[in-house]
């Protein structure tokens, strides 16, 4: 019975510390350049996932964007110069839709680490 019981927390302990260092950040900053946004959806799947993705307009255009679309809806509107950073503190985020009005342009830098 005991060594049951000690080969039961044996491998949950296992799988605790493989948790645990799936959640820990790589160490990767991965910069995508120069992405031409227009009003056709852009959709960038990561294969790794990133921990935090910071978005560079740099116009002429706002640029919307959605993070994680499978569980996001919401659209964050990036004003042309601006910058927008999310920050998840865990390495979840698998995608990222952008995309401008009707008629408007912008060029994107995402740089995402993990």
């Amino acid at each position: 019975m005991e060594v049951g019981l000690l080969r039961e927390i044996a491998d949950r302990l296992i799988e605790v510390k493989k948790i645990l260092q799936d959640e820990q950040a790589f160490g990767a900053v991965e910069p995508i350049e120069n992405i031409a946004v227009t009003s056709q959806k852009n959709h960038i799947v990561r294969i790794n996932p990133w921990m935090s993705v910071t978005l560079i307009n740099a116009g002429p255009n706002s640029v919307f964007a959605i993070v994680n679309t499978e569980k996001s809806f919401d659209e964050h509107e990036v004003l042309n110069g601006e910058t927008a950073t999310i920050d998840m503190h865990r390495p979840i985020i698998k995608d990222v839709l952008l995309w401008c009005r009707t008629g408007e342009t912008a060029s994107v830098r995402l740089v995402g680490s993990r």
